[in-house]
């Protein structure tokens, strides 16, 4: 990594930083969801050993991992330096005149994104070790294909995101698409309902798009839905779309700098 990806990487972490309230409050908000949805989940396990062919240990585990994925996406963007809040104020226009390229630059800022939303979700996920509410995984192997699904799964979210932010450049305000795509990412997901509770055609539907991509499957490949001889399968879907949605992202990227509008301007 260059000096120049190395302090455009540093970028998010560092703002983030400044905000000790709101760490303190994100810090709360993730412990109170996991205890909560843990407590509902061995509820509905009160009267079985399986559901689905899950434990559970297995469920608790997805619901923590779940809920810790998506409190690190939540945090994206919440520095303001996006694509969005830039055009509206005008400054977007710098991001085309850098010795960076936007593309790049906005990149290497996801980068320091994906360090800093991980570094919660690994430290929830030592805690949640710590105090028994996630089960380690079943052996050194799933360790490792789990790590990889959820480097890719990063890359694919990445992605949906950049998809996201190109689309500002063609609309007046993305607060619709925005909902919408928080909502659809929720549901398909599998960070609100595992996607094996959905009904059979629709579960191997789900699967199959990006959406699950970026957090079901290595979600399921630690807990052991996902068993690890179909693990080439599943790590081959998500480098699949990664690959997609990169074209996608650069073709896009490619347009939006000819398409340029500032407040009408």
């Amino acid at each position: 990594m260059t000096a120049r990806a190395y302090r455009l990487a540093r970028i998010a972490p560092l703002a983030e930083r400044m905000r000790g309230a709101r760490m303190a409050t994100t810090g709360f908000v993730v412990a109170t969801q996991v205890l909560l949805y843990s407590q509902l989940w061995r509820a509905l396990y009160a009267h079985t050993a399986t559901v689905a062919g899950l434990d559970v240990r297995q469920a608790v585990t997805y619901s923590t991992l779940a809920t810790l994925a998506t409190t690190a996406r939540a945090m994206r963007g919440a520095t303001g330096e996006s694509v969005k809040t830039r055009i509206l104020d005008g400054s977007i226009a710098y991001w085309f005149l850098r010795p960076v390229s936007a593309r790049r630059y906005r990149a290497w800022y996801g980068v320091g994104e994906a360090l800093y939303s991980s570094a919660w979700v690994f430290g929830g996920l030592a805690l949640g070790l710590g105090l028994g509410l996630v089960q380690p995984p079943a052996s050194v192997a799933v360790a490792a294909v789990s790590a990889v699904s959820f480097t890719l799964g990063l890359v694919v979210l990445y992605y949906l995101t950049v998809l996201i932010d190109v689309i500002a450049f063609w609309t007046v305000s993305t607060d619709g698409v925005t909902r919408f795509y928080e909502f659809v990412q929720a549901l398909l997901s599998g960070a609100l309902v595992p996607l094996w509770f959905l009904p059979g055609w629709l579960a191997g539907l789900t699967t199959r798009l990006p959406f699950a991509a970026g957090v079901s499957t290595p979600i399921s490949l630690y807990a052991g839905r996902i068993p690890l001889a179909d693990a080439v399968s599943a790590l081959a879907w998500q480098a699949g779309w990664c690959a997609v949605l990169a074209v996608v992202a650069a073709v896009g990227w490619r347009r939006a700098g000819r398409r340029l509008v500032v407040l009408g301007g």
